[in-house]
């Protein structure tokens, strides 16, 4: 199972992909599914937006020592979306065991990362719907993601900020 792209997505950003400080298809990835993530927006790209891109099996290097903190918030919101307290002990097993493999490269079933996918591309739709246009520049897209990234944050009661400075 690999990290996949929505094609409409990667057309999307086609005037920011590789324009600096975006220097993989893994960022603009990244950039979708932290927002699917903090909203519990997930669809399926291989069911409502057929065409798609594999691009990678595994964290690139940017992300790999970021990779076990990913995958605790994909967990997280799973766990909200189920309406499962961390506190249900088996709950939160049986969702470890469908969602974690370390036995694999990326620590992910093929559950897990159909999952991370699905949540990356609620999170191209959710940015694409709050800020309509494509983004033409790189830093006022940036800017823009930040503000609706502490929006999502903000309204998600799983995702608290502890300083207001970040």
């Amino acid at each position: 199972m690999s990290f996949r792209m929505r094609k409409d997505a990667e057309k999307w950003f086609s005037e920011i992909h590789n324009k600096q400080p975006i220097r993989t298809k893994f960022d603009l990835y990244y950039f979708c599914l932290m927002i699917g993530l903090a909203t519990g927006r997930k669809s399926e790209p291989t069911k409502s937006h057929p065409e798609f891109t594999d691009f990678t099996d595994d964290f690139v290097n940017d992300y790999k020592p970021y990779q076990r903190l990913i995958i605790g918030l994909l967990i997280r919101a799973e766990l909200s979306r189920l309406g499962v307290s961390v506190m249900e002990k088996d709950e939160v097993r049986r969702l470890f065991v469908n969602l974690v493999n370390p036995q694999n490269p990326t620590n992910l079933t093929d559950m897990g990362m159909n999952r991370l996918n699905e949540y990356s591309s609620g999170g191209y739709d959710y940015l694409a719907e709050k800020l309509g246009s494509k983004p033409y520049d790189v830093s006022e897209f940036i800017r823009a993601y930040v503000r609706l990234l502490h929006e999502a944050i903000n309204h998600n009661s799983k995702w608290e900020m502890k300083d207001d400075n970040v």
